[in-house]
């Protein structure tokens, strides 16, 4: 409003005196009086606009902002959505009076001399104060003074207790930000990602951010199984001097590089496989003892929770940032004016700031691509193209998975040479590098009307190879495990060799399908044009390869440090060959939500994973000649042992534990998580209703403006018309204007938007 308006529009409890303004012009009296007293027994507050006015331009400059239409809709689900919205107001006490269009120094020490003189300004926190200054309708420094003004007044000083609390509370918050200053400093690739983004958009950029997170998901992973199962077993041998692996008849082989390919020989009797670990006690002191067998099975339970832990809070805050926070349109609008980073001194720096945002823009404008209209025989067709497209895809995966079942059976019944362990591997590989190929084919055929479908589409199908090929192999894996001495240590080299097969196929393809095709169509092939960044292929391979982590972990504790460096040397040669080989996509898409639908991916393999990693533990016999758990029937066993050894030392934990897993517990536990559930669905279910009128509020307070426009083109309309006839008439007043005009969008699109609302409530 402007400054000389002489009024001011705040949200007031039901107890308010009558107030009376003499209108100067007219000598009429406008009367403002509550509602309600205090024992009415009215439920929560009135909203109330208290104009102090002293002229007609004031009453109808009320008038005018009654009719906005961002107004309306306030005014009525007031009435219509009382029951089911519930908006909660500070008891806060409205201050007005006759200020006069004079000096805003003394308008200022007005209303603060009101602040001040009100019976309960000593109990007012600075909280509440600042909520009552910003609820005031005037300038940015007359809100200043005022607060000068009230803060010098007032008369209940801080205690001892409290200045300590808000001295210790500003450290922290400082110290915070100083750890954030800090650590943002410190982020990872963070240059990188930016050149990324701003040649490429988000898009490609989420692929990197999301090798990013792996890589950091790794790192407690490896430190973990390093502090509590791989240095204590190397300590037992140094202490020991005795090498506590199944074979000794292999202990003194030499390394000869062969083995950082097969991972065979000498790495049979470190500590990189399951095999080679101790199931002896370590005695660290006198009367301290180190579990080994304890060790090994919780660190493995440890760090699957960890992992989960982290997969759930980043799938639950990406969920919220994507799809709760960043649903609507006006992050983009925001974008468009004030997108710009100004502190940016650089040239580099702003042109690549420039393409960021027009990369960005561009995707979200493609997503507005209007679909064409299909005829009925079009839509049949594509229909039972899609339906064949499928039946070939779900073809394709059965008889991998029998492929994969046959080369395992055949290298296990003859004499494998050092090139017959790579059977499988490359096996695999090769069908995880060709059909992604086949599907790309069929998914052009299918005929998506958007790339973001015609993405999900294909990871999806390409997830559902990797499940299956895994699948056979565990299942063939566990099947077999019998006939073998130690077969967990088999089944680490054969996920060894999966990863470093991966690594290798990974940079070739990079090497073959970007690098020598861009030589290519520079050089050989004019109209061959610069390959395009799958992020789909890419991310799945991803995937795969931390999925490969999660299952061989357990039977290769050391197998996380390798991954880790995996992706490290992967992040780089992506990172050079997009920047150098590859172009932006010519179909972009919004890549926002890609990082969510990415780490629900990634949840489907961890929990597959986990379920095959559990099915050993509980199900598979252990090997008698290696390992921490030989001589065991199974390896759980040992936490029955452990419980029952608790039992018969501390018998109070008996009647916990008996407490615990009863089922009244049980039932009682599950019925306060169903409460639980129920009440946060309620809770979303009402921040859903909010939202959506906050945006109703949003779209209706832009009409502001229109709605003035109009109504200042009508009074010079009718100025003009006065002019000619009547010249030395005075300009006259728009209430007629603003009674005769109706907000834009309507009264009755209004009532029934807010009626709409008050019924989904309801519902």
């Amino acid at each position: 409003m402007s400054r000389g308006s002489g009024y001011i529009y705040d949200d007031v409890p039901d107890q308010i005196g009558e107030n009376q303004y003499e209108n100067q012009r007219s000598g009429q009296q406008y009367e403002m009086s509550d509602m309600g007293s205090k024992g009415s027994g009215s439920v929560g507050l009135t909203r109330r606009k208290t104009w102090a006015a002293h002229n007609g331009a004031d009453l109808e400059t009320a008038r005018l902002l009654e009719n906005l239409p961002s107004r309306q809709l306030e005014n009525l689900t007031t009435t219509l959505g009382r029951d089911t919205v519930r908006l909660n107001h500070r008891r806060l006490k409205s201050f007005h009076g006759p200020f006069h269009h004079g000096d805003g120094e003394e308008t200022s020490t007005e209303i603060a001399n009101m602040v001040t003189n009100d019976p309960d300004f000593d109990d007012r926190t600075e909280d509440e104060i600042h909520t009552l200054l910003k609820g005031m309708t005037t300038t940015l420094s007359s809100k200043r003074a005022i607060r000068r003004k009230v803060s010098s007044k007032r008369k209940r000083q801080l205690g001892w207790f409290t200045r300590v609390k808000y001295n210790i509370g500003m450290s922290w918050q400082h110290f915070k930000y100083s750890i954030a200053e800090v650590m943002y400093s410190l982020e990872l690739w963070k240059s990188h990602l930016k050149l990324i983004e701003g040649h490429f958009g988000t898009g490609v950029t989420s692929y990197f951010l999301f090798l990013k997170w792996l890589f950091l998901i790794n790192i407690p992973v490896f430190f973990l199984t390093l502090g509590f199962v791989v240095l204590p077993q190397v300590l037992y041998r140094w202490y020991e001097h005795i090498p506590t692996g199944y074979q000794q008849t292999n202990t003194n082989k030499s390394f000869t590089g062969a083995e950082l390919l097969d991972g065979r020989g000498w790495f049979e009797n470190t500590e990189l496989y399951y095999g080679f670990y101790t199931n002896e006690t370590i005695e660290i002191s006198s009367g301290y003892k180190y579990h080994m067998r304890y060790a090994y099975l919780f660190t493995c339970g440890g760090y699957y929770l960890l992992c989960l832990i982290i997969l759930a809070t980043s799938i639950l805050r990406s969920y919220r940032k994507y799809y709760i926070e960043g649903s609507g349109d006006f992050n983009y609008y925001f974008k468009v004016f004030n997108g710009w980073d100004y502190g940016i001194t650089s040239q580099e720096a702003a042109i690549l700031k420039h393409k960021s945002l027009y990369s960005e823009l561009v995707e979200y404008l493609a997503g507005f691509k209007a679909p064409k209209d299909k005829s009925l025989t079009a839509k049949c067709q594509i229909f039972w193209l899609r339906v064949l497209t499928n039946t070939t895809v779900l073809a394709l995966l059965a008889s991998s998975g029998y492929l994969i079942y046959y080369i395992s059976v055949t290298m296990e019944t003859k004499d494998i040479a050092w090139l017959d362990v790579f059977a499988m591997p490359l096996c695999i590989t090769a069908i995880n590098l060709l059909l992604p190929l086949v599907f790309h084919g069929l998914e052009q055929l299918e005929d998506y009307s958007k790339p973001k479908t015609e993405l999900y589409v294909h990871m999806v199908r390409t997830m559902t190879l990797k499940a299956v090929t895994l699948c056979v192999l565990v299942n063939f894996w566990y099947g077999r495990s019998s006939r073998r001495m130690c077969w967990e240590t088999f089944m680490g080299q054969e996920i060894y060799r999966l990863v470093i097969v991966d690594f290798i196929f990974t940079l070739l393809v990079t090497f073959l399908f970007e690098f020598v095709r861009k030589i290519m169509a520079k050089y050989c092939v004019k109209r061959l044009s610069l390959p395009e960044f799958n992020i789909g292929r890419n991310t799945l391979d991803l995937i795969y390869s931390q999925t490969l982590c999660w299952l061989g972990t357990f039977y290769c504790p050391l197998l996380s440090c390798i991954v880790l460096i995996k992706l490290f040397i992967i992040f780089y040669v992506k990172r050079v060959s997009v920047l150098q080989n590859c172009k932006p996509s010519v179909r972009p898409w919004r890549a926002a939500r890609s990082h969510t639908i990415f780490l629900a991916f990634l949840f489907c393999f961890f929990f597959l994973s986990t379920v095959a990693v559990a099915c050993g533990i509980i199900f598979v016999l252990p090997s008698e000649e290696c390992g921490p758990y030989k001589g065991q029937n199974q390896t759980y066993e040992i936490v029955t042992e452990l419980i029952d050894d608790w039992r018969e030392d501390e018998p109070w934990l008996t009647y916990i534990i008996d407490f615990i897993s009863s089922p009244g517990c049980i039932a009682a536990i599950v019925i306060l998580l169903g409460m639980g559930t129920y009440y946060i669905r309620l809770v979303m279910i009402g921040h859903k209703e909010m939202v959506i009128l906050l945006e109703q509020q949003l779209a209706l307070e832009g009409k502001d403006k229109n709605f003035l426009l109009q109504i200042l083109q009508n009074v010079n309309k009718q100025n003009r018309k006065i002019d000619k006839k009547t010249p030395d008439r005075p300009f006259a007043s728009p209430s007629d204007d603003v009674e005769s005009i109706t907000s834009p969008g309507g009264r009755k699109f209004i009532r029934q938007v807010a009626e709409a609302s008050a019924r989904g409530g309801q519902m």
